[in-house]
């Protein structure tokens, strides 16, 4: 069969008969042939491919950062879509090359920072694109993510409700606030917000991305506070060692220590054991992301949308009313 008549087959714009059809399908199927994204886009302008940056920055915790992958993958997927995954320095340096070259119909950014040179440059090019994050300033683009200011309030007002007057916070690792990570820092914004209603004294140490220098950094925290009788903790990789750190001390929880903290999806039962607080849903949050922008590259005229998804708390008993003191 010629060329032509297996273009006509594929892209329907000229009829054919039911047999020929037939055949070029069958040849496609043996073949396993796809279209190529260039090619399609210039028959379609559409590629039918996503975007993902995700540069897995110095605080990102990779257990935690491939949660977020995959939702993004599986709810593309979902739309029909294939994602072209991005990460380091890439990342940063790609999106004019891959919008202007059209690889890619729109683009999902995680890892959003406050000035984020990605969102400035895909705003400048009036790109499609979705954050997963809240800078400040930026509201002309779509955004979606927990509520992070809402989630640190919640906290505290766990431990500070069953009587706790002096919390340690045991926040995101410092290279986070460095960086200008949003959700680091209206997490402790809500959790300094609710101190202050709420008269209680939070000391907060950093988190760190390695075991054992969080174990370090707890045990410090505990010889030079000694009134602390709760935690918060913002990290979800932190929980592990802060409960490594309490039991090789011999504390128990939540009879010595209340804890409470943020954990990720089903991954967190895996970090620790299981903690009061808040669940950080990679699914939800992507599947949301997704949604956003496929909906935007469907009525590109759309307003701006942001999306604040809330915190729901759940009580799994590591909250109790402080020890009595001697």
């Amino acid at each position: 069969m010629s060329r032509s008549t297996v273009s006509y087959a594929l892209s329907g714009k000229r009829s054919i008969s039911s047999e020929m059809k037939a055949r070029v399908q069958a040849a496609v199927r043996e073949l396993e042939f796809y279209p190529s994204a260039s090619g399609r886009a210039l028959a379609t302008a559409r590629t039918n491919t996503l975007a993902l940056l995700a540069p897995m920055a110095e605080n990102a915790t990779p257990e935690v950062a491939l949660q977020f992958v995959s939702g993004v993958v599986q709810s593309a997927r979902s739309f029909g879509y294939d994602i072209l995954l991005v990460t380091g320095e890439e990342a940063f340096t790609s999106v004019d090359r891959l919008d202007r070259a059209r690889q890619v119909d729109g683009f999902v950014i995680l890892d959003v920072e406050d000035s984020d040179p990605r969102a400035l440059a895909l705003q400048e090019n009036g790109a499609a694109c979705v954050l997963v994050g809240m800078p400040e300033g930026v509201t002309d683009l779509d955004r979606v993510d927990l509520d992070w200011r809402e989630a640190g309030t919640s906290l505290l007002e766990a431990l500070a409700g069953a009587g706790h007057r002096h919390v340690g916070l045991v926040g995101a690792p410092s290279v986070a606030y460095d960086l200008g990570m949003t959700y680091a820092a209206r997490f402790r914004d809500g959790v300094a917000a609710a101190a202050q209603r709420m008269q209680v004294r939070v000391t907060e140490v950093p988190a760190h991305n390695d075991f054992f220098e969080t174990i370090a950094t707890i045990r410090a925290l505990l010889e030079t506070e000694a009134g602390i009788t709760g935690l918060v903790i913002q990290h979800e990789a932190a929980v592990a060692p802060v409960f490594s750190a309490l039991k090789t001390a011999g504390y128990e929880v939540p009879r010595d220590y209340s804890v409470v903290g943020m954990s990720i999806d089903k991954l967190g039962f895996q970090f620790a054991p299981p903690t009061s607080g808040i669940v950080n849903s990679s699914t939800e949050i992507t599947r949301q992301a997704v949604s956003l922008l496929i909906e935007r590259l469907e009525d590109p005229a759309l307003e701006a949308r942001s999306i604040l998804i809330s915190p729901e708390y759940r009580d799994l008993a590591t909250v109790a009313p402080p020890r009595p003191t001697a």
